[in-house]
């Protein structure tokens, strides 16, 4: 049978493209843009007022890029732990913002791919012109559909796709895994697509720690010898940082504890970009029923603007 030899969890924010010195105050936040195309009714204004006494310190050139610093160091740690495992296949969490999936035609509240070749150009937040290359990155069939027809046997209704439709290809959220952990060496994988973004149908939290559970038993029920790795990419809280709810929310993770992660914040929290935990819980629930402890190599808190917009980065690892 096949065995989960590594769990990993990362931020893939567009301020981890760019180094502090282009956090312009976080004009782009102040238009509330939200992601996803998206809008965001927030109070600018009354935003920045609640914050002013302690706001400013935390927006000091240093201050930045001492944090984004750290959260590359995190990252390359990531990657060198990768390699070091050297997995055979791995399963890929992350959400579409309207990359795969379109509004008007289908999201599924949880989607597998279990095709043998998946489209993939490079995120232009990321790479320059010339790097914006389509390519054919290589799929897992059998372990994809195996995880489908386990998934459904465990009372998951999941969606399934083998081709993305011409024109389309995988987003952003895995991108970020592709080129700065994997570092465009991408093997044999499974994407599992979860709607975090947008209404009526996304998961909650305990349904997603729960389908984590069932991941692990799929995966582990696999008539392979192959060794797996289980990704998370996206979160923390954004566009609105919250330090207190993500520092929480780790700290479950690291305890294992499934009550804390689906109760302590009501589902109206996980909403735009925030919404993105749902990834990391999925992979906690994945870890839960292992042996390995979930290692956090950083959480920093990038704030961009006076309001207190951007992005809390987190990065760990259960090996």
């Amino acid at each position: 049978m096949a065995e989960i030899v590594l769990g990993l969890g990362t931020s893939h924010a567009p301020s981890l493209h760019h180094g502090p010195e282009r956090w312009d105050g976080g004009k782009r936040d102040m238009s509330n843009p939200a992601g996803g195309g998206m809008k965001m009714d927030l109070d600018i204004d009354a935003m920045i007022k609640e914050r002013e006494s302690w706001i400013p310190k935390q927006l000091t050139f240093d201050v930045r890029k001492q944090r984004y610093d750290s959260a590359w160091a995190a990252i390359n740690r990531l990657s060198d732990v990768y390699r070091e495992v050297s997995p055979d296949v791995f399963v890929v969490i992350g959400d579409d913002t309207h990359e795969v999936f379109m509004p008007e035609e289908h999201i599924p509240a949880f989607d597998v791919f279990w095709g043998k070749n998946l489209p993939y150009m490079p995120h232009s937040s990321r790479v320059g012109p010339d790097q914006l290359v389509l390519r054919d990155l290589e799929g897992e069939p059998d372990l994809g559909q195996h995880l489908v027809k386990s998934l459904l046997a465990s009372g998951f209704d999941v969606s399934s796709t083998r081709k993305v439709p011409e024109g389309r290809y995988i987003g952003h959220a895995f991108d970020f895994v592709y080129g700065c952990i994997l570092r465009e060496e991408v093997g044999p994988h499974v994407p599992l697509w979860l709607n975090t973004y947008y209404p009526p149908n996304q998961p909650t939290l305990r349904r997603c720690h729960e389908l984590g559970r069932e991941l692990r038993r799929a995966i582990e029920s696999w008539d392979s010898d192959k060794r797996v790795a289980v990704i998370a990419t996206g979160g923390m809280s954004h566009l609105v940082l919250d330090e207190e709810m993500d520092r929480t929310l780790l700290g479950a993770m690291q305890e294992k504890d499934e009550e804390r992660l689906a109760t302590a914040y009501p589902e109206s929290a996980f909403t735009y970009g925030t919404s993105e935990i749902r990834n990391w819980i999925v992979l906690a629930g994945a870890m839960a029923d292992g042996s390995a402890e979930m290692n956090l190599l950083a959480y920093e808190p990038m704030y961009r603007s006076p309001a207190g917009t951007g992005c809390g980065c987190a990065f760990a690892y259960w090996r």
